[in-house]
C-alpha cells in the first residue's frame, strides 16, 4: 500500500471512529473531525498567512516602481531581473511569496486526502446527494473567510470563493458539503485571527 492510499484508510478509519462517539452519525463525524484538523493547522498556517500578506502589501506599494523599471528597461529583460531583484531587496521582500507557497504546500495535501477519504465515505449513502444547503452554507463562510482574510481580494475571486462549493456540493453530496463547511469554518476562524492587532510581521527576502 503506497503513502498516499495509507493515509487516506487512515482518515476513513479516524471519521469512522468519530461517527462512532457521535452515536453513529457519518455526517458529523465528517464534520467534527474537518473542523478539528482544520483547527489544529492554525498555529502552523496563521504565521504563513500574516507573512503572506504582509508580502502582498508592500508588492503593491512597489507596483508603480515595478512599472517604471519594466517601462524604462523593455529591451532588456536581463536588466529587468537585475533591478527588479535589487527593488524587492530594498524593501525587504524576496520575489516569490513563499509564505503562500508554504501554506499551500500544507493545506493542500491534506484538503485532498480529506475530500477523497469523504467521497469513499460518501459513495453509494445518502451523504452521496442533497448537497444543496451545505453547499450554500459552505459558499457563505467561505466568500466571509475569503473576504476577512485578506481586504483587497479582487471582488471576481470572492464571488468565486462562494459559488464554488455551491457546485462541488451539489454535484457530490451532503457528505462533501458538511466537510466543505467545517474546512472554511477553520478558515473563517484564522481570518478572524488574522485581523487582531499584531506586531509588524517581517518578511525575510529569498
Amino acid at each position: 500500500m503506497n503513502p498516499w492510499t495509507a493515509l487516506v484508510d487512515a482518515l476513513d478509519a479516524a471519521i469512522v471512529a468519530t461517527a462512532d462517539v457521535l452515536g453513529g452519525d457519518v455526517g458529523a463525524g465528517i464534520f467534527v473531525l474537518t473542523l478539528l484538523a482544520r483547527l489544529a493547522l492554525i498555529p502552523i498556517m496563521l504565521p504563513l498567512a500574516r507573512r503572506g500578506r504582509a508580502w502582498r502589501d508592500v508588492q503593491r506599494s512597489i507596483k508603480p516602481e515595478i512599472k517604471r523599471i519594466t517601462k524604462d528597461h523593455a529591451k532588456d529583460p536581463s536588466t529587468i531581473q537585475r533591478e527588479l531583484k535589487l527593488l524587492h531587496q530594498r524593501h525587504g521582500i524576496g520575489q516569490v511569496d513563499t509564505g503562500g507557497l508554504l501554506a499551500a504546500l500544507i493545506q493542500v495535501p491534506v484538503l485532498i486526502a480529506f475530500f477523497q477519504a469523504v467521497i469513499e465515505m460518501s459513495a453509494d449513502t445518502p451523504l452521496a446527494s442533497g448537497g444543496l444547503i451545505w453547499g450554500v452554507v459552505a459558499g457563505a463562510v467561505s466568500f466571509a473567510s475569503t473576504a476577512l482574510g485578506d481586504d483587497t481580494t479582487p471582488r471576481p475571486l470572492l464571488y468565486l470563493a462562494g459559488i464554488l462549493p455551491i457546485v462541488i456540493a451539489v454535484w457530490l453530496g451532503r457528505g462533501v458539503g458538511l466537510y466543505l463547511v467545517a474546512f472554511y469554518l477553520g478558515s473563517l476562524v484564522q481570518s478572524l485571527l488574522m485581523r487582531r492587532p499584531r506586531a509588524t510581521v517581517p518578511v525575510p527576502a529569498e
